[in-house]
């Protein structure tokens, strides 16, 4: 394309520089074009022909790809369930059990030996050791601590309070925030416990929780701020060197710290900011037990099933703890004999009442404790009977009502996992002692008393709770899994080990943990399982002995589920019923997995006997070649489309190697098995320009694997398969399947061991094929081709620029002349 600016012509698309034509009026730049055409011309011969051959390495690859699933299919891959070679393919795979007691036998794999095994009876059972608690090992009840009335209740008034900070610019600013714990458990397992009823213990809480706090640039808010104490006493925070983005911005928990009317504080180097007020009278609360019940609530479970239980209000709690004691009715009996009593009488019934509302009348029982508390206990509503089956649970509650009635969340009518085991069990004594550090690195001493499991020593310490305890045994050394059954209250030992190998057995003096008393040992034993067979030919009974009652005999894998074919002797001992009826196996080949495997591969044989002759047939149209970019300019989208369909057929019309394979193809079953093929349901269709193509009779195909499925495996996957009139041999199909693959497609070994196709085009399954073809070179000769083409091009465009060059200003030169003398000839 060319353009005019003020009379001097500019080429913009053909790559020739400067400009041309201001003495001479010559269109240089298309003077240029045609004296070059020669080179232009060649050039784009090269860049056609480059793409043609692209298209044609693109088809051949194509081919290469249908053949290479195929034998990934059948021929190649061990892992294909179709693989035509394996034996798991053709074998008898679908076994069932036969006789009598067959409902006390399964069995699976592989079924070359299911004729010669019978199963004549199962002695016993095989069992892992086990032994569990023989009565509940809690009280089943769930309990209050004492109410006390008189008491005077500090509460800390920071915990669940928040402390909100900013890190980054507006744009891209991230908020986070810091609600204040009670306690917090730690990556390694350990609770730590926070206190915030001093300013300097408020002070130490903070800062190890926002060093526990990560933000976006791999820092912790420690990084960012500090919290201490100025001179005064009061509480200030500063801000550390490098965090120039930070920003504190407030929080609901600022004024207990005393930071009156707090506005956000940037970050810059050391800047502290100080409260206006002392914290100390404003982080604990007094107040008596009716303000810290006021309305509250706990939330338990029933089985599952959730409430909401609501605290009596303050101000019917402070009219009983104001009342003047005892009270009496009108007939001068006493109700209640002082404020606690009636407290606790007033928190059972309102309880009560919601308990019932929610989960039924009768099922749950709220009564009154000796030391003062609540109590809870599940009851069956038909006859008021305790129920030990049913789990109350306590999910959740004010922080406040717990801390009054001695409450934990979790707490239920069952064993507390998560209750130190010093207050559960008083009767342990931990007499021992160990050094060890804790979380912060600090030397302390541990004490603990000691467990034994199957002569593994375990230690029980004084903060250990039941879960870390059985964590602890879970993975110690004594090879067995403790559980806890919560539904049936009862805790559950299991050896690690199979059958008589196994074992659990439990002394020491923590032992009362898990219910035992007094001398009172845990030892049981696992037992194997013993089973009868007999093999085939033979007379004699074996009794197998085996840890588990799955096991495999000679490639059967067995699973036994019940005793059967011993009867019980007067001495307690047991023999061999030799009148029993025996367990028979029975296997047979998957005839409709193998119908439907080599269906599916006669179907895609087809398909690609139909492609390799589409592409070897199809003539080119002359007429067609690649276009230009020139050309596809001037085209649409669906134009250009079109005619590189077009230009795409015939390119592989009477290639070589692609009729060779066509012919590898055609004639892939010969030899003396045709005949026995055919009968078998496969041959290859008479019509000459099917090209080879196999039919399938699936009716057939299925009556020769009934009658002889191992001869039609013999005829599949045999490399050499004896005719059957005995006289001679032929390559089985699957053998002549997988030696035309390998001819055309093995992508294995060094380049010359490689296909054919493989060796041609490459292919993206044979990774360094891909630059190592012999159309990969040719592609780099045209290349290199038009490279030397464009470089001539380049020169002679510079010649005939320069050779304008001088024209332009020899015209320009004469045109100078010319005027002159015109001047003179004026005068």
């Amino acid at each position: 394309m060319s353009t005019s600016i003020g009379g001097l012509s500019t080429s913009t698309s053909n790559g020739i520089r400067g400009y041309g034509g201001l003495a001479s009026g010559l269109d240089r730049d298309t003077l240029i074009e045609g004296m070059t055409s020669g080179t232009t011309s060649k050039i784009t011969q090269q860049q056609q022909k480059k793409q043609q051959l692209e298209w044609k390495q693109s088809a051949v690859r194509n081919i290469a790809s249908q053949l290479l699933d195929f034998a990934n299919k059948y021929t190649s891959s061990w892992s294909s369930k179709t693989n035509l070679f394996s034996s798991m393919f053709w074998g008898r795979n679908q076994l069932s059990v036969t006789g009598t007691n067959s409902k006390y036998v399964s069995v699976s794999g592989s079924g070359s030996s299911a004729d010669g095994v019978s199963i004549l009876g199962v002695k016993q059972l095989a069992q892992k050791a086990k032994w569990s608690t023989s009565a509940n090992v809690s009280g089943q009840t769930l309990s209050t601590g004492k109410i006390d009335t008189s008491k005077t209740y500090d509460i800390q008034q920071l915990i669940g309070k928040d402390i909100d900070f900013k890190l980054g610019n507006d744009s891209s600013a991230k908020t986070y925030s810091l609600t204040l714990k009670e306690s917090e458990k730690l990556a390694d397992g350990t609770v730590v416990k926070y206190d915030y009823s001093t300013p300097e213990n408020a002070i130490e809480s903070i800062n190890k929780q926002l060093a526990n706090i990560k933000v976006s640039d791999g820092k912790n808010l420690s990084d960012y701020v500090q919290f201490g104490k100025d001179a005064s006493g009061k509480i200030q925070f500063t801000m550390i060197p490098g965090g120039n983005n930070f920003e504190v911005t407030g929080g609901s928990a600022m004024e207990y710290l005393g930071f009156k009317d707090f506005k956000p504080v940037a970050g810059s180097s050391n800047e502290t900011k100080v409260a206006e007020e002392d914290a100390k009278d404003k982080l604990v609360d007094k107040v008596n037990l009716a303000r810290l019940l006021d309305g509250k609530t706990l939330t338990f479970s029933y089985n599952g099933k959730t409430a909401e239980i609501k605290m009596p209000d303050k101000d019917s709690l402070q009219a009983l703890m104001g009342a003047t004691y005892p009270v009496k009715d009108k007939d001068g009996k006493i109700i209640y004999n002082n404020a606690n009593e009636a407290v606790q009488i007033a928190i059972k019934e309102s309880m009560q009442i919601q308990l019932d509302d929610v989960f039924g009348k009768g099922r749950i029982e709220v009564g009154t404790s000796t030391e003062g508390g609540i109590t809870l206990k599940t009851k069956n509503p038909k006859d008021g009977s305790d129920d030990t089956t049913s789990v109350l649970k306590l999910v959740s509650g004010s922080s406040d009502v717990k801390y009054a009635l001695g409450l934990q969340d979790g707490m239920s009518n069952r064993v507390n996992m998560n209750e130190q085991l010093k207050l559960k069990h008083p009767e342990l004594t931990f007499n021992k002692t160990e050094k060890t550090t804790d979380a912060e690195g600090k030397e302390i001493e541990r004490k603990y008393t000691t467990l034994s499991i199957n002569d593994k020593e375990i230690r029980v310490y004084e903060d250990d709770t039941m879960n870390s305890l059985m964590e602890r045994i879970n993975n110690s050394d004594a090879r067995v899994t403790i559980s806890y059954q919560e539904a049936a209250d009862k805790f559950t030992f299991t050896s690690k080990e199979d059958g008589a190998s196994g074992s659990v057995k439990i002394k020491g003096p923590a032992k009362s943990l898990f219910g035992l008393t007094g001398t009172e040992v845990a030892n049981e034993t696992g037992q194997d399982a013993i089973v009868a067979i007999k093999y085939a030919g033979s007379d004699e009974e074996v009794e197998l002995i085996r840890g588990t009652n799955s096991f495999t005999v000679d490639g059967l894998t067995i699973n036994v589920k019940g005793e059967f074919g011993y009867t019980e002797k007067a001495d307690g001992t047991k023999e061999l019923d030799k009148t029993a009826d025996p367990v028979e196996i029975d296997a047979q080949v998957d005839a409709d997995s193998i119908v439907d495997a080599v269906k599916a591969m006669v179907d895609e044989y087809n398909a690609i006997i139909e492609l390799v002759n589409k592409e070897l047939t199809t003539k080119p149209d002359r007429d067609y070649a690649p276009l230009t970019s020139e050309q596809k300019k001037e085209l649409s989208e669906d134009e250009i489309e079109a005619w590189e369909k077009k230009a795409k057929e015939g390119l592989l019309h009477a290639d070589s190697d692609i009729r060779s394979l066509s012919s590898d193809l055609r004639f892939i079953i010969g030899g003396g098995i045709a005949q026995e093929l055919a009968e078998m349901g496969i041959s290859t269709s008479s019509t000459y320009s099917d090209n080879g193509k196999l039919t399938f009779d699936e009716s057939k195909f299925r009556a020769a694997l009934a009658s002889n499925p191992e001869r039609v495996q013999q005829i599949f996957a045999e490399s050499s398969v004896t005719n059957t009139n005995g006289n001679g041999t032929s390559t089985g199909i699957a053998t002549a399947l997988k030696n035309v693959m390998d001819k055309y497609v093995n992508t294995t070994g060094a380049m010359e061991s490689k296909g054919i196709l493989i060796r041609k085009a490459g292919h993206e399954s044979s990774p360094m094929s891909v630059t190592e073809n012999t159309m990969y070179k040719q592609l780099q000769e045209i290349e290199k081709l038009i490279t030397k083409f464009q470089e001539r091009l380049e020169t002679e465009r510079d010649r005939y620029i320069k050779q304008f060059t001088s024209l332009e200003t020899l015209i320009s030169q004469m045109n100078s002349q010319s005027g002159f003398l015109s001047q003179l000839g004026g005068y």
